[in-house]
């Protein structure tokens, strides 16, 4: 059972109406209970694969230790249904293309001021398109790690492996919502964020 009792627990799968524009921080833990990666975001909409959101270049991208400047700017994907959260590049100059977490309890918090954050257990194993090295799936080594050392359920391994098999499938195929037909569709929608 999750060590994992914080904002998490009992979130909803998709949130109400967001409006254009809106900042939603995407904030992942592990399944321990420590926080992961937090990254800010502005919102684009929905459609049939689930919430799109925009990363500027410059974001701060956090975690407890370490801290960067986002190079490059990035779609991030929060699905209706399904045990990830896609990252899609949106400059040549980034080696990653497709970034896609496994990820268990996605939920959404409303925050004031019309802000959002959207929560997620990290679960190590990540599906990556890279310029360079193709389509793969990474951190196999940390997943059977931390299945031992954390405690994951026999149950949410298999779900994972069988839903990073799946996903390895469809990124590897370029098929949709991973295409960059679907994703220039969201980022002709940048241009129309409002601005501070």
């Amino acid at each position: 059972m999750s060590a994992f009792t914080g904002v998490q627990a009992g979130l909803p799968r998709s949130p109400q109406a967001i409006d254009f524009g809106a900042l939603v921080v995407a904030r992942a833990w592990k399944f321990d209970g420590n926080p992961h990666w937090v990254v800010p975001g502005f919102y684009l909409g929905h459609d049939e694969y689930g919430h799109w959101l925009h990363q500027p270049a410059g974001s701060l991208v956090a975690r407890p230790g370490t801290a960067h400047l986002a190079a490059t700017s990035a779609l991030c994907l929060i699905p209706h249904r399904g045990e990830w959260v896609a990252t899609m590049y949106a400059d040549a100059a980034e080696d990653f293309d497709v970034y896609v977490d496994l990820s268990t309890n996605i939920g959404w918090l409303q925050m004031k001021r019309g802000s959002w954050e959207v929560n997620s257990i990290d679960l190590d194993l990540d599906v990556i398109r890279s310029r360079s090295q193709g389509t793969f799936l990474d951190d196999e080594d940390e997943f059977a790690e931390h299945s031992v050392s954390m405690g994951y359920p026999q149950k949410l391994q298999a779900s994972i492996r069988e839903t990073s098999e799946e996903l390895l499938e469809s990124v590897a195929q370029n098929a949709a919502p991973f295409n960059h037909s679907h994703r220039e569709l969201w980022l002709a929608k940048v241009a129309n964020l409002p601005t501070a």
